[in-house]
């Protein structure tokens, strides 16, 4: 069984770059795209589609179910039908070759990834087809990962795939403060922490903003944090700066032949992973088998 990784995986665009500043053919772009075909074709079939921006631990049910249940779902399964008649309402119309065109111009989107890993490249590798099957000309443009990060906190790309939406695994506050207008700067300027990126600039990032920075204050559980964050992941939902994606699927290898000691279930000291900072906590934990 593959262990999910705290850091969700997602599509984020750049809001302020034409034609994805307009909030409506950022939706068509999450219309288009199939999660489940994702999880069949790039993770072949070991992982679970996002019901939200935050990984579904234990921790982050009681949020994520609050979510859903004020009606911000995200359906498995493509709806391209209504995708592109979201794009057409914004003056599109396929030519002979199967694409959007207006005003004489392709509709293209440059996704940039990060090239160290298969997971990340396959991934994009499916939604590239998804969103050429559905009329826009799509390009995956994989970079090292120096690169990733120098291109999207300078505001330099148009759509990428990642994870910084990463942070919240008990709480919300976390991951949903990283979208906050304080981190916005200017394209060329680098965002501060990794943070906001996508430059999410609007009356609605400011609510959000606002109620995120009273989030903060609360002490963890308090019972008003739940509908706080419904109220708060609404402007989130509603102008798609991002795409949750699915959820993280890592292996992570253990052998007892030799060392025991390792986190389980039950000697629940530390998550497993060993590509976090915690794994040293891990290695001091192990003993020699039989010793």
């Amino acid at each position: 069984y593959a262990w999910a990784d705290p850091c969700a995986r997602q599509m984020s665009f750049n809001t302020q770059v034409a034609p994805w500043d307009n909030v409506n053919m950022r939706k068509a772009v999450s219309l288009i795209i199939d999660r489940q075909q994702i999880i069949d074709v790039a993770y072949e079939g070991t992982t679970t589609p996002s019901r939200s921006f935050f990984v579904q631990y234990g921790g982050t049910e009681a949020i994520i179910s609050a979510i859903e249940a004020a009606g911000m779902t995200l359906s498995p399964t493509a709806d391209v039908a209504a995708a592109q008649a979201m794009i057409e309402a914004e003056g599109y119309a396929l030519n002979g070759n199967g694409l959007y065109e207006k005003d004489g111009e392709v509709l293209s989107a440059d996704i940039v990834v990060n090239n160290s890993s298969i997971e990340y490249t396959r991934t994009v590798d499916v939604i590239v087809e998804q969103l050429i099957a559905a009329g826009i000309d799509a390009v995956a443009r994989p970079v090292t990962g120096s690169t990733h990060g120098d291109l999207v906190n300078n505001g330099e790309f148009e759509l990428s795939y990642d994870w910084d939406g990463c942070g919240s695994i008990n709480e919300p506050w976390n991951s949903m403060n990283r979208y906050t207008a304080q981190f916005l700067r200017p394209i060329g300027e680098r965002s501060p922490g990794s943070n906001n990126w996508v430059r999410w600039d609007t009356e609605g990032n400011a609510a959000y903003s606002e109620i995120v920075a009273e989030i903060g204050v609360l002490p963890l559980g308090d019972p008003a944090i739940v509908d706080m964050v419904v109220e708060a992941y609404q402007y989130l939902y509603d102008e798609v700066p991002i795409i949750p994606l699915v959820q993280a699927s890592k292996l992570v290898p253990f052998d007892t032949t030799y060392w025991t000691g390792w986190p389980t279930q039950e000697n629940n000291y530390n998550h497993p992973a060993t590509w976090w900072n915690s794994t040293h906590e891990i290695i001091h934990h192990l003993t020699k088998a039989g010793g």
